[in-house]
């Protein structure tokens, strides 16, 4: 072969190698990072594991995941829960996990969880799991044959193997608006034997539950036991709801009444559009109120704080009672509607104002359209509010006894003169005072 031809056969393998490099390089760089520089797998929702009920959806999300295996292993035995394999990126898992279908009995089991993005990134959760496929036993013990709608009852349950008991309001004709009300444990049954089992020992709760103005003819309530793994006992109350046609009023607002309460209200001195302002202090602060409430209720005392009757503001009048359907009109036309949902008491100015039971104070400082307000916790969700004070003698956490001054009235918030808001509260819910100051119907209907 003479030299140019060697050369040029030379030149040509460089010419390729050169071509090529790119490629080998490339592919070792892709390698590489598949190997080294691609995330860890990730797995989350991995908690819902952890208790198995006679049955259960578990979700799970994933991220980076080429390649996943899910084991169950219980008394020398495995149940392939998932297997999967997929391109890398993120995916969501739906797991129907039925123990007593697959053979599983009650009692301690492992689940393993491989997850792995490569072959150098790997991941493994040992996650140690309680199969409880028995729900609880529920009985109602005690509870109203009917409740009026605008007021409330009371329920006795005795539960066993639960972990919560709460009663559930659920108003057939406004899906989407359950309320659930939580039940407060009282002892265990005493009769038990100690080494009983938690499925075997039953506690006693009561608590009280409303019966909202808004409820409607429909509306069903359930006493509803369920335990850590999530099964669920569910009995219907005897109770049934009980309408009641409440009074409607006009009320009318001028400019006098915009400028002295709305005006100080939004802290403006000038309104330019009269109607618009009353009507958000009126509908938006209002709503912002009624929720305030039920976040203030969730601290309550698991036991009854309270004895006899309530009292009622000393020598007053009631200007206003509980569930006026109030429509407000301005120059003529109607500009707002709202519902009164507590009873207004006038006596003089500045009236001193006591506490209708004991308790121990929850809030005491100004409340929106309330003005200056206190809410005393009695126990079991049951509270009792006095509005529109005008000062407050009283503090968060102070217990007080019944008949003790703990404010005087006044004009504060949405109100128009000196008077008395004082409402009853379940579960932050108002309801009328009305049977509150009756000592028949708490010895009827709570006491006995």
């Amino acid at each position: 072969m003479s030299i140019p031809d060697k050369n040029r056969k030379y030149g040509f393998g460089r010419i390729g190698l050169i071509l090529i490099l790119p490629f080998v390089i490339l592919t070792v760089a892709y390698g590489a990072y598949k190997l080294f520089f691609i995330p860890d797998p990730v797995v989350s929702g991995l908690e819902a594991f952890e208790f198995l009920p006679s049955s259960k959806t578990i979700q799970l999300s994933s991220e980076n995941i080429r390649a996943i295996d899910i084991t169950l292993y219980q008394e020398g035995k495995e149940f392939n829960l998932l297997k999967d394999t997929n391109e890398l990126g993120e995916k969501i898992y739906s797991l129907e996990v039925k123990p007593q279908d697959i053979g599983l009995k009650d009692g301690r089991a492992i689940i393993t969880v491989k997850a792995e993005a490569s072959i150098l990134k790997k991941v493994q959760y040992d996650i140690e799991s309680v199969i409880d496929t028995q729900p609880p036993t529920l009985q109602v013990m005690t509870a109203p044959s009917t409740v009026i709608r605008g007021s409330g009852g009371f329920a006795e349950v005795r539960s066993s193997g639960e972990s919560t008991v709460f009663i559930k309001l659920v108003d057939k004709g406004r899906p989407g608006k359950d309320t659930t009300f939580k039940a407060f444990k009282v002892s265990p049954d005493t009769d038990k034997k100690p080494d009983s089992s938690a499925k075997q020992t039953q506690s006693t709760y009561h608590t009280f539950f409303p019966a909202p103005f808004e409820s409607g003819e429909r509306t069903v309530f359930y006493a509803i036991a369920t335990d850590r793994a999530g099964n669920q006992t569910i009995k219907a109350l005897p109770t049934k709801l009980k309408d009641k046609k409440y009074k409607s009023s006009v009320i009318r607002i001028d400019d006098s009444f915009i400028t002295r309460v709305i005006s100080p209200l939004l802290n403006e001195t000038e309104i330019p559009d009269p109607a618009g302002a009353f009507k958000k202090v009126n509908e938006e602060w209002r709503e912002q109120s009624l929720i305030r409430l039920k976040s203030i209720a969730e601290n309550t005392e698991s036991r009854m704080l309270w004895k006899g009757r309530f009292g009622q503001l000393k020598n007053s009048k009631v200007m206003a009672t509980y569930g006026d359907k109030r429509t407000y009109r301005y120059k003529g036309k109607s500009i707002s509607k709202a519902v009164h949902l507590g009873y207004d008491l006038a006596s003089f100015s500045r009236a001193p104002v006591r506490a209708s039971n004991s308790g121990i104070v929850r809030f005491a400082s100004n409340l929106s359209i309330y003005g200056n307000t206190v809410v005393i916790d009695h126990g079991l969700g049951l509270m009792s509010l006095y509005g529109h004070l005008s000062t407050i003698s009283v503090s968060d956490g102070e217990k007080v006894t019944r008949g003790q001054i703990i404010g005087k009235t006044g004009s504060t918030g949405l109100a128009g003169g000196d008077h008395l808001h004082f409402g009853i509260l379940m579960h932050g819910h108002e309801v009328s005072p009305l049977y509150w100051w009756d000592p028949n119907w708490i010895r009827i209907n709570v006491t006995q």
